[in-house]
């Protein structure tokens, strides 16, 4: 017989493998680029946003030239947001990568492997 707790963390478990299986999708880059156009980096935010505002500073720092879709007030930056099963801002499309999160030394290895950052 399997004790009640073994089988609630097991079925605790197999919940969360649901739950993670259920947010991850393969995202169609064609349907992607419909929306996004064909900017080689993209950046999905908000104006509210602080990690979105922080990310701008960065990008710019770096010298990386990227389109901004607001996801609350531009359907495309809405639709791109759906695409790539947004779970929050900011979401950085660098090429055919998608990066969720402020998470800046990922965002600049990504940039420095496409070739864009700018020579110092």
């Amino acid at each position: 017989m399997i004790a009640p707790s073994r089988v609630l963390r097991l079925a605790a478990a197999a919940l969360v493998l649901a739950a993670m299986a259920a947010c991850t999708r393969e995202v169609d880059v064609g349907e992607l680029r419909a929306a996004i156009g064909d900017s080689p980096v993209v950046m999905l935010s908000t104006t509210t946003c602080g990690y979105c505002r922080q990310l701008r500073a960065d990008l710019g720092d770096w010298g990386v030239d990227f389109e901004d879709l607001d996801v609350e007030s531009d359907q495309n930056g809405w639709d791109a947001y759906e695409q790539v099963n947004g779970r929050g801002v900011p979401i950085l499309i660098i090429g055919d990568a998608v990066l969720h999160g402020y998470e800046p030394e990922r965002a600049r290895s990504l940039l420095a492997q496409a070739n864009l950052l700018p020579e110092s």
